[in-house]
């Protein structure tokens, strides 16, 4: 259960995200995907009425549904998120951060952050070790 307050919040995220995602399909250095799965999971718990129409759409609704139900993302959309993702850490790391300890940082949340698009399953039916 969302406590009600939370409600708006997770609105204004999931609508957020939902324009990161939007903007996304036309320009090729912003992702879509993530911000798409986002913006379901945070109308989840904000309005049951966009949630559905995002659930629905016929773009994207079988991608979150498969998503939800455990069966992964498209390989397309795997190695397009694998590819951005080591982009901006790379950047980050080696041109951002300055201090040491931040690189660091960073380097632990790439790893983690790889490693779990790595194990999602493809919605083709199929792991990544297959």
């Amino acid at each position: 259960m969302t406590k009600p307050w939370m409600r708006p919040i997770y609105l204004l995220l999931g609508m957020v995200a939902l324009s990161v995602g939007a903007v996304g399909l036309f320009l090729p250095l912003i992702p879509t995907t993530g911000p798409i799965l986002l913006a379901a999971f945070f109308f989840a718990r904000s309005s049951e009425r966009l949630h559905r129409w995002l659930v629905e759409h016929p773009r994207f609704g079988e991608f979150i549904a498969d998503f939800q139900a455990g069966r992964g993302i498209p390989l397309r959309a795997k190695v397009t998120a694998l590819v951005m993702m080591t982009a901006a850490f790379t950047y980050s790391i080696g041109w951002v951060l300055d201090h040491p300890a931040s690189r660091a940082a960073m380097a632990v949340i790439a790893v983690g952050a790889l490693g779990y698009v790595l194990r999602l399953p493809r919605s083709d039916g199929r792991t990544a070790e297959q």
